[in-house]
């Protein structure tokens, strides 16, 4: 193999698609089609003369050898980041305002942490908190409103943002046990009083295409609740099942009245996306407390961290 041949490009887009699982998300945040993130990895395979992906059905399983060139090429691609970084931001000082957009359990249970630590590490920065529904945080972005955004959606509609996912939870379905057992058969689940988010986020649908391989037309959704707090405070009241991360089921371990249901040992894993104008290059403030995030995340015990975006 001529190293001189391999377009260092191409590897990082290779290890987007390994971060990512498949082919189109990554074309999605990478924000070109399939068929050219295919032709890149095309390219780089013979330009390696290795074979990075096996192909499972309708799924792309990385080979052991590209696991670890991911492995490699992404410890130094952040050593350099974080030393061109540093080096860059000796020649700024980090201060102002940093407005930040997020949905309330992700802030409580993650941000804030992050945010005490940025504080004190930088006393003339300031932050400003908004919570608000998916799309309205994503417009506020757009037109400039806030800085950075935590999302449980990508980015699709608007070309200007810049999406990257740096956070992977585990979704459970959770249900008083007057409604469901344990593993329960599908037409028990569908029959069943359901809470979900909003109209258009509905992760129980997911959940059941995921345990079952079906789809349902039409579910029994009796309540609407924003957050995955509110759902499980209405699932722990008796009005029906639903969808939250894993990381708050976690006081619920042998309840007398609910518990966590699992029909097969197949897992449902969601994604934070954090959200930034593409056109907008990192100030010394927003890297700053970018830089402070990716080791608190690395470092949870529920979930699984994905690097971020810089």
């Amino acid at each position: 193999m001529n190293l001189n041949k391999v377009d260092l490009n191409k590897l990082a887009i290779f290890s987007r698609v390994i971060e990512l699982g498949n082919y189109q998300r990554a074309a999605e945040v990478l924000n070109v089609t399939p068929s050219a993130l295919s032709q890149s990895i095309a390219s780089l395979e013979a330009s390696m003369q290795v074979r990075l992906f096996d192909r499972v059905g309708k799924r792309l399983v990385p080979t052991p050898l590209a696991l670890e060139i991911h492995r490699e090429f992404h410890r130094h691609h952040t050593d350099l980041l974080r030393a061109l970084h540093a080096i860059y931001g000796q020649q700024q000082s980090v201060s102002g305002l940093l407005r930040i957009g997020a949905y309330l359990e992700f802030a409580k249970t993650h941000l804030s942490s992050v945010i005490q630590k940025f504080l004190a590490q930088h006393p003339e920065a300031q932050i400003k908190m908004s919570f608000d529904t998916p799309s309205r945080l994503h417009a506020a972005l757009a037109q400039g409103q806030i800085d950075l955004c935590f999302s449980i959606f990508p980015s699709h509609e608007l070309k200007t943002i810049r999406s990257a996912p740096i956070y992977q939870e585990e979704l459970v379905l959770i249900a008083p046990k007057k409604f469901l057992n344990t593993t329960p058969s599908f037409s028990d689940v569908v029959a069943a009083p359901m809470v979900e988010y909003y109209f258009n986020h509905q992760p129980i649908r997911r959940w059941l295409a995921l345990h079952y391989q079906k789809r349902p037309k039409k579910i029994p959704i009796r309540a609407y609740a924003t957050t995955a707090e509110m759902v499980l405070a209405l699932v722990k009241e008796g009005v029906g099942i639903g969808v939250v991360p894993f990381y708050l089921t976690q006081t619920l371990e042998r309840h007398p009245r609910y518990h966590v249901v699992r029909p097969t040992n197949r897992r449902l894993l969601d994604y934070i996306w954090l959200l930034e104008k593409d056109n907008s290059p990192r100030s010394a403030l927003r890297q700053a407390f970018c830089d402070k995030l990716a080791p608190f995340l690395a470092g949870s015990a529920q979930s699984k961290s994905l690097p971020l975006l810089k």
